[in-house]
Parts: structure tokens; C-alpha cells; sequence
């Protein structure tokens, strides 16, 4: 009598051989998805001709390339049980090798501070951070911005700290948060933080 798939176990991960197949699969297809994502993106960048989107008085993303996008799964309602629980952000931030991935893409399709395309010389950083709901992977939300410029990623993480204690002790609603970094986040600073170093 022949067993059915489901029958068979697997002698030490106690799952049927049609389970341990299936996870396989499923991760093969999600890798390729992530490749296929990371190739589009690409391919968009390049065509939009995105060489020299900063300079030394600016910072500020290239929103032709990336315009800023909010997570549809943080609302105003679930800030509570979201964005304001500490170590939230941590459970939906992208891994390393996923933003490594893309800000390598980005700056070599010429999305870069005067050509220079050293990795170290920026943050993979969330144009509408994930303190106040920002869309954790998506490439719209993701820009190569650079650490050694005047108001560059080290300044721009006051203004996210500030906003994220303004939204979660109800001084400022989220949607008014992720309005400021989807706009002009040097403005922002200046209104919420103080004057720019």
C-alpha cells in the first residue's frame, strides 16, 4: 500500500516530506521575488538618470527616485500596540543584506553625492522613518543618504527621535509626522528640533 505524502515524516524535523518541499519552494520563490525587485529598481534608477540628486548644502533625497511611502499597517488607531512598544521597529526593519543590496544598486545607477560611490559614506535610510510608520523594505522609501555632509543622516536621526516622542505621548498625530519627512525634512527640523548645525 503506498502512503500518502503527508504520511511521510521527516526522521528529524518531524514534518512530512510534502511540508519540508513546500517551505523550499516557498523560499526559492521569495528570493527570486526579492532578486526581481532589486533588478527593478535598479533598472528604474537608471532610467530616470539619477546622477548628482545631493550637493553639499542639501541632503535631501532625489524624490523623483524616491518619494517617501508610508506603512499601510501603522495607523493612528494602532500606535499603541506599533510604533510607540519599544523594539517594534526592530521586527519589521529589512535585513542588512537586503538594504546593502539595494543602496549598492542605487549608487552605482547614479544615485550618489559627486559620483563617489563608497558604501560607508552613507545609510540605507528610510525617507519616512519606521519610528513614525514608514514602509519598512520598499525601494521608494529607501535613498542612499550620505553620513559626511553638512545635514546629512546623523542630523536628520534627531528629527526622526523627536518626531516619534512627539506622535507617541499624542502631541502630534501620525499622519502630521510623515507629512514632515515626505515633504522636506530640513524644514521639519527647524520647526520641531531647532536651527540646523
Amino acid at each position: 500500500m503506498q502512503r500518502n505524502k503527508k504520511d511521510i515524516r521527516h526522521p528529524v524535523l518531524h514534518r512530512s516530506v510534502w511540508e519540508i518541499e513546500l517551505r523550499r519552494k516557498t523560499s526559492r520563490v521569495a528570493a527570486v521575488i526579492t532578486s526581481g525587485f532589486l533588478l527593478v529598481a535598479t533598472i528604474g534608477l537608471a532610467a530616470c538618470g539619477a546622477a548628482g540628486p545631493y550637493n553639499e548644502s542639501s541632503g535631501l533625497p532625489n524624490t523623483a527616485l524616491t518619494p517617501g511611502l508610508v506603512n499601510p499597517e501603522v495607523t493612528q488607531a494602532n500606535i499603541g500596540s506599533t510604533i510607540c512598544v519599544s523594539g517594534w521597529t526592530g521586527t519589521v526593519r529589512p535585513p542588512v543584506s537586503y538594504t546593502n543590496a539595494l543602496k549598492y544598486s542605487q549608487l552605482h545607477s547614479g544615485y550618489n553625492l559627486d559620483g563617489d560611490m563608497n558604501m560607508k559614506n552613507y545609510e540605507e535610510d528610510h525617507i519616512v522613518p519606521l519610528e513614525v510608520g514608514g514602509h519598512p523594505s520598499d525601494p521608494r522609501n529607501l535613498f542612499p543618504e550620505p553620513r559626511n555632509i553638512r545635514n546629512g543622516a546623523y542630523v536628520k536621526d534627531k528629527l526622526e527621535n523627536r518626531m516619534h516622542r512627539l506622535v507617541c505621548t499624542g502631541q502630534l498625530t501620525l499622519r502630521k509626522a510623515q507629512a514632515v519627512f515626505l515633504t522636506n525634512w530640513q524644514k521639519g527640523y527647524e520647526k520641531y528640533v531647532g536651527s540646523l548645525p
